[in-house]
């Protein structure tokens, strides 16, 4: 709230500096420029209300007086709030008919709406870098804490199961694998509400290791080929995910088989065993591992084949151009 006015307050002061209201224009002229500025206030909240108020208030205000280009600076402020594109597109020309009548149609009409554009489309870069940012840290979470926890669940159903406890230790052994799985759904719940992406992939010899130390049998370390960085982060990740779901849902002593074929696409599988005839399903890790192959131009399958989980991930070996010819970044 503080920010938000600082934000009006600045506004205002160009508002009023520049002549946009003055007393002499009267009492409706000052409730529609309160009807301007007000709202702004809110705009964080509510940005569609505050939009559709501010823009009805400055299209009658410019309407009522001789219109000067600051009238409508609320408006680029609410524009750069709202993230529905044609509330904006509407509030552009609104704007832009609004200051017709008296600025004609390039120095009223289109400068109006070329400047409501540039504002709406700042606001609109401005949430996706937001985001991105909150992709990155879900990303580094679901990388970090969610893989170690699964693995110290592991390892403490394990010792529960063949260690040699006594009925005290048996209860604090159940309280510590409770906390744990609390833990872990916590986890789930916050990598829902922020997505996923990260800056730079886990390390994935230190995962590998530590998963053959919580019971996972993996014969060799998958060899991946050249890869660019963007590509090559990607196929660590899904070595990783793979190889925790395979050590969460099967316990220790599951084997892990990895593939990796290359050539003008890289292709990995990841196999093992089913337990019985449960199945690991798709979970949040593997949901965005195939929207981040999608958006690399390849794709992800996973499904039981033959008493095996099999989980296959195709890849661009380089990393593809986008529409305007340059490499995506």
């Amino acid at each position: 709230m503080r920010q938000s006015l600082l934000t009006t307050a600045a506004v205002a002061a160009v508002f009023f500096a520049s002549g946009a209201w003055t007393p002499q224009q009267g009492w409706l002229a000052a409730g529609l420029s309160a009807a301007q500025l007000v709202p702004l206030l809110w705009s964080r909240r509510a940005p569609a209300l505050v939009l559709v108020v501010v823009t009805v208030a400055t299209a009658g205000h410019l309407l009522l007086d001789q219109p000067r280009n600051t009238m409508y600076v609320p408006v680029l402020l609410a524009l750069h709030s709202t993230p529905q594109r044609w509330l904006a597109a509407a509030a552009a020309l609104v704007t832009g008919a609004a200051v017709f009548p008296a600025k004609g149609p390039v120095d009223g009409t289109l400068l109006a709406v070329t400047i409501s554009a540039v504002a709406w489309l700042l606001g609109a870069e401005r949430r996706r870098a937001l985001a991105d940012r909150a992709e990155r840290a879900a990303r580094r979470l679901h990388d970090t804490l969610a893989q170690t926890t699964a693995v110290m669940l592991v390892q403490a159903e394990t010792l529960r199961a063949v260690g040699d406890l006594t009925d005290a230790d048996r209860a604090r052994l159940d309280t510590l694998l409770a906390a744990g799985r609390g833990a872990l759904t916590l986890v789930r719940r916050t990598l829902d509400d922020l997505r996923d992406d990260a800056d730079r992939a886990p390390d994935l010899a230190e995962v590998l290791a530590r998963l053959r130390t919580a019971g996972l049998v993996l014969d060799r370390d998958p060899v991946l080929p050249e890869l660019p960085r963007p590509v090559r982060e990607l196929a660590e990740r899904f070595v990783a995910e793979t190889a925790v779901n395979a050590l969460r849902h099967n316990g220790p002593g599951v084997r892990l088989r990895l593939d990796v074929d290359a050539g003008e696409r890289v292709r990995i599988t990841a196999r093992n065993p089913l337990k019985g005839t449960s199945s690991p399903g798709g979970g949040y890790g593997l949901a965005g591992l195939a929207e981040q192959a999608r958006a690399a131009g390849g794709t992800l399958t996973h499904g039981p084949r033959d008493g095996e989980w099999v989980v296959s991930v195709e890849l661009p070996a380089a990393v593809p151009r986008s529409r305007t010819g340059s490499r995506a970044a």
